[in-house]
């Protein structure tokens, strides 16, 4: 009972269309809930947050236990020095405000905050306790309401020199049109991945099409992410990766036609392991 951890962290991911919290002991989810992310204003936004993290810290009353940190996970591009989020497709209310202080006075905690990428909390998650934990090199991508990810070395989120690094939505897939995987991916899906994937499994051949060329090019990307960093794991989450059975066969065959290295052809693309929680996971795990 001595080494008995005397602390949680609590861990937040805030995506375009849900946000997921959890409480950690050491690596073990003691506690996790979701709610849908209000996009209309900052006040709501932060009473449904409340309504969202009241629970978990009950629960950590009730088990006598004391809170170690809060970190947290927004889809969007962090200013790591300023703390706050700069852009984000589909959160512009938390952009350009210090929302670290504003979720500490809402929730008056007095502990340590950190902020990070969504995509980049994912990663983080699952080359720690995940899909990628026997690897050193561990390559995260979420496909959701957009296209997110992250390098992980050893444990670490690869940030970059300016705190860019990882971004796959960015690259481009098509050289004539000039258009990134982000904006091949909302056009295919026509910003509702789950409805399509829906008619696809119901029958719909167009539909099945459309998931065919959305896994030619992430086929793509991937190949360009293995000839620069040649990790050793890609592992994919997020609302969309529930549907790969409709791509990722395609993605896989795409890939290796462009991978230079014959032994990094051999490559393993896999679906996350820790399920819905990754990201919140990979959030409390930030002052690690």
């Amino acid at each position: 009972m001595e080494n008995q951890p005397k602390t949680y962290r609590l861990g937040l991911d805030i995506g375009g269309t849900k946000m997921s919290a959890v409480l950690l002991d050491d690596n073990q989810v003691v506690e996790s809930a979701r709610l849908a992310t209000p996009r209309d204003n900052i006040k709501n936004f932060l009473i449904m947050l409340k309504a969202l993290m009241e629970p978990l810290i009950e629960r950590t009353k009730r088990d006598g236990r004391d809170l170690q940190s809060l970190g947290l996970g927004i889809a969007g591009t962090i200013d790591y020095h300023k703390k706050i989020v700069t852009a984000s497709p589909n959160l512009e209310l938390v952009c350009d405000i210090k929302i670290l202080d504003k979720i500490r006075a809402l929730l008056a905690l007095d502990i340590p905050f950190y902020l990070d990428n969504d995509a980049s909390c994912f990663t983080r998650a699952e080359a720690l306790l995940g899909a990628g934990k026997t690897f050193n090199e561990v390559y995260g991508i979420t496909i959701g309401t957009g296209i997110g990810g992250a390098l992980a070395i050893n444990g670490q989120i690869y940030n970059g020199a300016h705190g860019g690094a990882g971004e796959p939505g960015a690259l481009l897939v098509d050289l004539e049109e000039k258009i990134t995987l982000e904006q091949a991916y909302q056009k295919l899906t026509q910003n509702n991945s789950r409805l399509l994937a829906q008619e696809a499994y119901e029958g719909d051949p167009l539909a099945g099409q459309i998931f065919l060329e959305l896994g030619e090019y992430l086929g793509l990307v991937f190949a360009n992410i293995v000839n620069i960093v040649d990790p050793g794991i890609i592992i994919i989450g997020g609302g969309t990766a529930g549907s790969s059975d409709l791509f990722l066969s395609t993605a896989r065959r795409a890939m290796v036609n462009h991978i230079e290295s014959p032994q990094a052809r051999k490559i393993k693309i896999v679906k996350a392991k820790l399920g819905d929680n990754a990201g919140a996971i990979g959030a409390a795990l930030l002052d690690r």
